[in-house]
């Protein structure tokens, strides 16, 4: 009995990406990421990041979870799922229990500045987006596909560590919170 709720429990795991292999690679990969510091002093403050230039990676970002997209301004997919991107930023910030301790930033793979800003006006995008102009972030990303999404959780030694990983969009923000959440709980 207690082997069948061990395997019980070891398929649930592994269903919900706890397990999988790729969620444990980029762990790695994610936090030697290198990000341009924004410009716009409310993306520095909604980010935690003190400095004014320079280069940031994702583990300065001191908040329990982090939520990345990984996005093209010309996939049709990403801009598919914009508005409700849009809607689950909204969802958290409108939630006691999520506001100022889930963050949203989105990667543009391939993308210039100019062409994420442009993604970030047409979409009216309000976290923060970030280039990959070099595809730094897509190269250490590899089989990544574009929207992605990773969830990530404060790993007590200073970085995050990859809970969640989702080639494709979701339908319901709510529903898409609530599951990450859901997935949070257990983790320490």
């Amino acid at each position: 009995m207690k082997k069948g709720i061990f395997l019980t429990a070891l398929f649930l795991f592994v269903s919900a990406g706890l397990l999988n292999a790729d969620v444990l690679k980029y762990s790695k990969e994610i936090g030697s990421i290198k990000l341009n510091v924004p410009e716009d002093k409310i993306l520095r403050n909604y980010l935690g990041i003190k400095q004014k230039e320079g280069q940031f990676s994702i583990p300065e970002i001191r908040q329990g979870i982090l939520i990345v997209e990984i996005f093209n301004m010309y996939c049709p997919h990403c801009q598919h799922y914009a508005p409700k991107v849009n809607e689950l930023y909204t969802r958290i910030n409108a939630r006691a229990d999520t506001k100022g301790r889930v963050m949203m930033l989105g990667i543009g793979v391939g993308n210039s500045p100019f062409e994420v800003n442009i993604f970030r006006k047409k979409y009216d995008v309000a976290f923060p987006l970030f280039d990959d102009k070099a595809y730094s972030v897509a190269n250490k990303l590899e089989g990544v596909l574009t929207p992605h999404f990773f969830g990530m959780i404060l790993d007590g030694k200073g970085g995050y560590r990859v809970f969640y990983s989702q080639n494709g969009g979701f339908e319901n923000a709510d529903e898409f919170l609530n599951s990450l959440l859901k997935l949070t709980s257990g983790i320490k």
